[in-house]
């Protein structure tokens, strides 16, 4: 047993265009929030960076040596150093061997690396907050001293926020009210599709009228001729077999009620020559109208194909005559006519089927209307020359057709005048479809052989070249 394959819903066009276009949108409006974010901060880290420098620079200044070599720095330098408005800051003094001058012995937890650069920067903490240090290293008279100088990163974070209310909140405000329209735009955008499809549904209660593919969208408009393509191809569909039901039911209508009417007559009959007669009456009937629905139904089963060209394949004339000699030998044999093929290789593109039916209809045509001791020929072949083109053709030497008529032959249901021979009237009618359906040349004659006032009828069919 074949594994079923699970079917998935192609979901909502609305869905596939917000899932194309709010990711991107959203990503676009997050990296233009966050980027200029970003290179502010970077300048502004330095710019702290480089103040805290300022004020060890100015530790250094204030920074004195006794006649001992000691150094000492001024108390009222000191608080000048510590005053700030919003971070607490921090400093140290160190000596050449490591021991604190002045300021805050904590700042030397934390050793000078030898390969650490002058001046040095890092990040500490000191009692839960972090601070942020500044390292450099200066003649402190005639030795070299350690100046560290801290401060806590309240002024930087409140930058940050600054930095995130005033630029990257706004930014992100603007951006959902982008993705917001985004939305509403994809909804509205929408709407003359779901219009479109109100009308169908409408057109669909009420029969189906071409739309103008100008009034609709341009991305619509393919889709538009589309539908309008197969609505004319569904209603002619719909025309034609109701216009056949019809045809059937009027032609069927007389037939069937003349096997009837033989029928009950037989019944009555009592005498056995006239019961006899009446019977070969009511067979010959029953046969008429067993050709009739075999031509409808012929008819009914071609009208589909003849509307798909694009099914056609590659056949050859002589091979789908060949499944046709049985019926239509044993055929002419009860009427005492002789048959003949005269076939050659006629390769062509077509319908198979229909193709057979074409011939069944000639073949039959011919035999029923070529009276007893007659002669009918089935001919296939090549036309070679500029153009190489298969070729079929039926001869028979029965009364055959005036010019005038030829024409009113091809006609479904016409009977010729004169003609006492019972038909439907389909037989060249089906032939005339087929060839057209093939864009073949159906052309008529007189027979090669006249006798006995009849002139015969040679019907040549001539098919397009092969691409």
């Amino acid at each position: 047993m074949k594994p079923q394959t699970k079917k998935t819903s192609a979901g909502s066009l609305r869905g596939r265009l917000l899932r194309g276009l709010l990711p991107p949108a959203a990503f676009i409006l997050i990296a233009s929030a966050l980027v200029p974010f970003v290179l502010i901060m970077r300048p502004a880290e330095q710019a702290f960076d480089r103040a805290l420098g300022d004020g060890a620079y100015a530790i250094e200044n204030m920074i004195r040596t006794t006649p001992s070599d000691q150094i000492v720095i001024d108390q009222q330098a000191e608080s000048a150093i510590r005053a700030d408005s919003v971070d607490l800051i921090y400093y140290a003094v160190i000596n050449p061997s490591g021991k604190l001058v002045s300021g805050d012995a904590f700042l030397l937890s934390k050793p000078h690396p030898i390969d650490a650069p002058n001046p040095w920067v890092y990040d500490d903490e000191h009692t839960g907050e972090k601070i942020r240090v500044y390292v450099i290293k200066d003649a402190c008279g005639k030795d070299v001293c350690e100046i560290r100088i801290a401060e806590t990163v309240r002024a930087r974070r409140a930058l940050i926020q600054n930095a995130l209310l005033a630029g990257v909140l706004p930014q992100l405000l603007l951006g959902s009210f982008a993705l917001f329209f985004v939305f509403i735009s994809v909804r509205r955008a929408l709407v003359p599709f779901q219009t479109f499809a109100s009308r169908l549904t409408k057109l669909g209660h009420h029969g189906w009228e071409a739309i103008d593919p100008q009034e609709a969208l341009e991305e619509v408009r393919p889709l538009v001729t589309a539908l309008n393509r197969a609505a004319m191809e569904l209603n002619s569909a719909v025309d034609s077999q109701q216009r056949f039901l019809s045809t059937a039911a009027h032609q069927l209508r007389t037939p069937l009620a003349g096997l009837k009417a033989g029928a009950d007559l037989a019944r009555l009959t009592k005498n056995p020559e006239q019961l006899d007669a009446q019977l070969e009456k009511v067979s010959a009937s029953a046969d008429r109208v067993a050709r009739l629905a075999t031509q409808l139904l012929a008819l009914a089963r071609a009208e589909p194909q003849l509307q798909h060209p694009e099914e056609s394949r590659d056949c050859d004339l002589r091979t789908l005559t060949a499944d046709l000699m049985d019926d239509y030998l044993r055929l002419a044999g009860e009427k005492n006519i002789d048959l003949g093929f005269e076939l050659s290789s006629a390769p062509l593109l077509g319908h198979p089927l229909l193709l057979r039916e074409l011939m069944a209809n000639l073949l039959d045509n011919a035999i029923r209307y070529t009276p007893s001791e007659g002669k009918v020929t089935l001919r296939t072949g090549m036309s070679f020359g500029p153009v190489d083109a298969a070729w079929l053709e039926v001869e028979d030497n029965g009364p055959g057709i005036s010019p005038e008529l030829r024409e009113l032959a091809t006609v479904r249901f016409a009977r010729l005048p004169g003609v006492s021979e019972a038909g439907s009237g389909l037989g060249l009618a089906i032939v005339k479809e087929i060839v057209e359906a093939h864009h073949a040349l159906l052309t008529m004659s007189n027979g090669s052989e006249p006798s006995k006032g009849r002139y015969g009828l040679v019907v040549r069919i001539d098919f397009p070249k092969r691409a």
